[in-house]
C-alpha cells in the first residue's frame, strides 16, 4: 500500500485530508478487533471500537475532544492507531505534530464575527428571554475564517450582512429594527457596515470610534468589490 507522503508545500487542510485518507484506506483493510488487539487492548469493547471509529469520522481525528480510557490519551491513540495499520512512527509523529499545531493555533485565535446593532434598550422584556435570544444579535463564520485575508473577510462579512437583512427583512424579533453591523476582526477593531452591505465606519479600540472618511470608505468598498468579483 503507498502512503501519502507529507511535502512541505502542502496546505494545512491538504496534509490533514491525505493523513485522513491514507489512515481510513488503511483501516479498511483489517478487522477493528485485530486493530485495537495491536494497539494493546486485549480484549476490545464496543467503546474501544466506538472511539476507533470516532477517531476516523471527526475532523479533527479526535484530538480536540480530550478523550481518555487509561490507556490512551487522545493523541496517543492516534498514535497508537496509525503504528497499527503500519504506518512509520516518523511520519506519524510529524503528522500529529502538524495537527496538534493547527489545532492549538485555531484555539488561540480570536475568530471574527458580527455584531447586529439594534440600538436595544430594555423596558420590560424578562431577562431570561433575552439570555435565550442573546445568539440572533451574532452572525458566526465557519472554521478557520480567521486564517482569511482582511480583505476576503470583508467581502464574506459583506455577503453574510446582505443576506441577513434579506432574510429578517431588517428586524431582528425582540431585539427591534436593525440599525448597522458591525464586522469584528479583531478584539477591539471593528468595521461598521449598513444595510446595504456597505462600510460606513471604524472601530479602533475599546471604547473609541474613529471614523471612516468617505475618500478612505470609497477605497475599502472598492477593494471589498473587487475582491469578489
Amino acid at each position: 500500500m503507498v502512503a501519502l507522503e507529507l511535502t512541505e508545500n502542502e496546505g494545512g487542510h491538504n496534509v490533514i485530508n491525505n493523513f485522513k485518507t491514507d489512515l481510513i484506506i488503511r483501516v479498511a483493510a483489517k478487522s477493528h478487533n485485530d486493530i485495537l488487539k495491536t494497539m494493546g487492548y486485549v480484549r476490545p469493547t464496543a467503546a474501544n471500537r466506538k472511539r476507533l471509529q470516532r477517531v476516523l469520522e471527526c475532523p479533527d481525528f479526535g484530538l480536540g475532544g480530550g478523550g481518555f480510557d487509561f490507556k490512551y490519551s487522545s493523541e496517543d491513540f492516534l498514535g497508537a492507531l496509525c503504528r497499527a495499520v503500519g504506518m512509520e512512527k516518523l511520519v506519524v509523529e510529524q503528522r500529529i505534530a502538524k495537527l496538534t499545531t493547527r489545532l492549538e493555533q485555531e484555539r488561540r485565535a480570536f475568530k471574527p464575527y458580527i455584531w447586529i446593532d439594534t440600538g436595544f434598550m430594555r423596558k420590560n422584556q424578562p431577562l431570561f428571554a433575552l439570555a435565550a435570544c442573546d445568539h440572533q444579535r451574532y452572525l458566526q463564520f465557519v472554521e478557520g475564517f480567521w486564517r482569511y485575508s482582511l480583505t476576503d473577510q470583508l467581502g464574506e462579512a459583506q455577503s453574510r450582512i446582505r443576506a441577513h437583512v434579506a432574510e429578517t427583512g431588517g428586524e431582528l424579533g425582540i431585539w427591534g429594527k436593525i440599525k448597522q453591523y458591525w464586522f469584528y476582526y479583531e478584539k477591539n477593531a471593528a468595521y461598521l457596515f449598513n444595510l446595504h452591505g456597505e462600510v460606513v465606519g471604524k472601530r479602533c479600540g475599546a471604547e473609541s470610534v474613529g471614523v471612516v472618511s468617505g475618500r478612505q470608505l470609497g477605497v475599502i468598498n472598492s477593494v471589498v468589490q473587487a475582491a469578489r468579483q
